[in-house]
C-alpha cells in the first residue's frame, strides 16, 4: 500500500520531481568526481612534484651527521667517506623498488684549469642501466632535474666514461669565459682531461658553480676508481604519519604490530630505513625541506577538493529543498486529507522521506556515473593521462545524494507538521 501511494505520488508533479532528481544527481556527480579524483590525485600530484628534484640523499653512515666540540662546528675535519659506487643499484634494487623513480650517484672532487680552482661534480645525467632481474631503466640527474635550464646539449653518459664530456654550471662558466662547445682542460691529482664542454646549465643553486662531469671522469681525476659521495634519490611517498612525527619515534622503538605498518607504508622514512639496509655502509637521510613541503601541498589539495565538494553538496541540497517544499505547498489539501482520515503525523512524514530516499538512490546512481565520466576528463586534462574509477568514490557519491535528499527534506517535512486537517481542506 505504501509503496503504491509512493509510486502515485512520483508520478505527480514530474516537472518538479525532475528538478529535484536532477539537482540531487549534480550533487553526487560532484561528490564522486572529487571523491575519485582525489583518491588518485595523490600518487599522480607526487609524481608530478617528483620532478623538482631529490627527496632522499644517500651518504657513508655517519656521513651526514654534524661534528660539534664546545658549540664549534668540525665537521670539515672529519676524514672524508666514501660508498662504493659499484653497489649503488641497490638504491634501486630493493623493497620499495617500484617507487624509487629516479636516483644518481655523485662525487666531488678538486681541480684546476691553469691557475684557477674548478668544483667538479661526476654523476650520471641520463645512463641506462640493467638491474638484477634484467629490466633496464634510464636514470640519472635529467630526469631528476628536468626542469634544469640548459643552454647546448646534455653530455654524452656512458659507463666508463666514453666521450668525455661537460656541463658547465652557468656562474663557472661566466668566470672562465667558456660557452657550449668549447673545451676545457683540467688537472687533478695527478691526472689530466679535456672536456668538450657540451652545454651551460642554469639551476639557482649550487650547481650554478660547478663543472658537472660523468662519474667515471670524477674518479679518474681524483684517483678514486670505485667511489662516490653519496646518491641522490627521488621517491614517490605518502606524507609522514602525524603520529610518529608527534612521538618522535624512531623505527627500532616501535612494537613489532606498528613496526610492521610502518615499514609497509610508503613513508619517506621507511623508504630511507629499507634503502639504509639495502646499500653497505650508507646512511638514507630524507631532505625533510621537500618532503615537508609535498606533505603540505597534498594536504592542502584533499583539504580545497572537500571544500569544493562540501559548496556543490549545499548548492544542490538548497535546490531539492525548494522543490520539495513547493511540493508541500501545493499538496497542503491531500496532506490534510490524509490527517483527516486518521494518518499519524509520524506515517505522513514518513511517506515523504520515502519519496525523497527515491530520488535520492535514483539521483545518487546517475550522479555516480556521471561524476566518474567527470573524474576522468578533470585527470586527463590536468594529468594527462586518464585516472582509475575506484569504487569507494561511487559509494561517497550515492552516499552525498541520500544527505543531500535527506537534508533537503527536513524544512518541508516541517512544514508537514504545521499542516492542520481543517485549514487545508478548508483551502
Amino acid at each position: 500500500m505504501i509503496l503504491r501511494i509512493l509510486m502515485g505520488s512520483l508520478g505527480r508533479q514530474k516537472r518538479r520531481r525532475a528538478i529535484a532528481l536532477a539537482a540531487v544527481a549534480f550533487g553526487a556527480a560532484a561528490a564522486t568526481a572529487l571523491a575519485n579524483v582525489s583518491l588518485d590525485i595523490r600518487d599522480k600530484v607526487a609524481r608530478e612534484l617528483r620532478s623538482f628534484g631529490a627527496n632522499l640523499t644517500v651518504l657513508p653512515a655517519g656521513g651526514g651527521s654534524r661534528v660539534m666540540l664546545g658549540g664549534e662546528e668540525l665537521t670539515h675535519l672529519r676524514a672524508r667517506a666514501h660508498l662504493d659506487s659499484s653497489q649503488v643499484l641497490k638504491v634501486k634494487e630493493n623493497f620499495w623498488r617500484h617507487n624509487i623513480l629516479g636516483f644518481a650517484p655523485y662525487l666531488d672532487v678538486p681541480a684546476r684549469s691553469g691557475e684557477r680552482v674548478v668544483p667538479v661534480r661526476g654523476t650520471w645525467f641520463d645512463r641506462n642501466v640493467t638491474l638484477d632481474d634484467g629490466e633496464i631503466i634510464t636514470t640519472g640527474m635529467k630526469g631528476l632535474h628536468p626542469y634544469w635550464k640548459v643552454t647546448g646539449g646534455w653530455p654524452t653518459d656512458a659507463a666508463g666514461g666514453a666521450g668525455d664530456t661537460a656541463l658547465a654550471g652557468v656562474r663557472l662558466a661566466r668566470s672562465l669565459g667558456i660557452q657550449a662547445g668549447g673545451r676545457l682542460a683540467l688537472r687533478a691529482a695527478g691526472a689530466e682531461a679535456s672536456l668538450a664542454v657540451s652545454g651551460i646549465v642554469e639551476t639557482g643553486a649550487e650547481e650554478d658553480d660547478l663543472l658537472l662531469v660523468t662519474l667515471e671522469t670524477a674518479q679518474r681525476l681524483g684517483g678514486l676508481p670505485s667511489e662516490m659521495d653519496g646518491v641522490l634519490v627521488s621517491a614517490l611517498t605518502t606524507p609522514e604519519d602525524a603520529v610518529y612525527e608527534r612521538l618522535g619515534l624512531s623505527p627500532r622503538d616501535l612494537p613489532a604490530a606498528e613496526f610492521e605498518r610502518w615499514s609497509c607504508t610508503p613513508f619517506v622514512s621507511s623508504i630511507a630505513y629499507e634503502i639504509t639496509n639495502a646499500l653497505p655502509g650508507s646512511e638514507a637521510q630524507p631532505i625533510l625541506r621537500v618532503a615537508d613541503s609535498e606533505g603540505r601541498i597534498l594536504a592542502k589539495i584533499g583539504g580545497l577538493m572537500l571544500m569544493i565538494a562540501l559548496a556543490a553538496t549545499a548548492a544542490a541540497a538548497l535546490t531539492v529543498t525548494s522543490a520539495l517544499m513547493t511540493g508541500v505547498v501545493e499538496r497542503r489539501a491531500e496532506i490534510g486529507l490524509m490527517k483527516a482520515l486518521g494518518a499519524q503525523e509520524s506515517r505522513v512524514v514518513g511517506l515523504f522521506l520515502g519519496e525523497a530516499a527515491i530520488l535520492g538512490l535514483l539521483g545518487g546512481l546517475a550522479g555516480a556515473a556521471g561524476g566518474l565520466a567527470l573524474s576522468r576528463v578533470i585527470t586527463v586534462s590536468v594529468f594527462g593521462t586518464p585516472g582509475s574509477a575506484r569504487p569507494l568514490s561511487i559509494l561517497l557519491g550515492v552516499a552525498a545524494a541520500m544527505v543531500i535528499s535527506m537534508a533537503g527534506c527536513a524544512i518541508p517535512a516541517r512544514g508537514i507538521s504545521r499542516v492542520r486537517p481543517v485549514e487545508a481542506l478548508r483551502g
